[in-house]
């Protein structure tokens, strides 16, 4: 029979994680929760997202990656907008227009990184 020293591996970094007979531990951080609400085409490279951040905890927008029929444009090295718990923030997503545009009617994915490296991918119809 083996015996453990120490806490148990079930053990888990914050309250909701964590098992019966685990030592304290500290609350659990926020968490990112972002949601598409609306969307608008401003420009044939430039598509505005109205994002809710749901989470408990505030989401920073570091890169963000736009899909259209096989094409993709990235941005990676961008500092986008903090988007507070239950708040709506205007974020637009900027397009070079080399490999395609934004067009009324179409479909495109959006994926968009926080700076805790979360990605959420959204499909718009624009």
């Amino acid at each position: 029979m083996w015996e453990t020293i120490g806490p148990s591996p079930f053990c888990g970094g914050c309250y909701r994680d964590n098992a019966p007979g685990c030592p304290p531990v500290g609350p659990c951080p926020g968490r990112e929760a972002l949601n598409v609400e609306t969307s608008q085409i401003n420009s044939p490279t430039n598509l505005t997202l109205n994002i809710r951040n749901y989470g408990t905890g505030s989401a920073g927008l570091a890169a963000y990656s736009v899909t259209f029929n096989g094409n993709q444009y990235t941005k990676t090295s961008w500092t986008g907008p903090i988007i507070d718990t239950n708040q709506v923030v205007p974020v637009d997503i900027v397009i070079d227009g080399s490999a395609f545009t934004f067009q009324s009617k179409y479909t495109y994915t959006i994926a968009v990184t926080t700076a805790r490296n979360n990605i959420f991918t959204f499909t718009i119809t624009a």
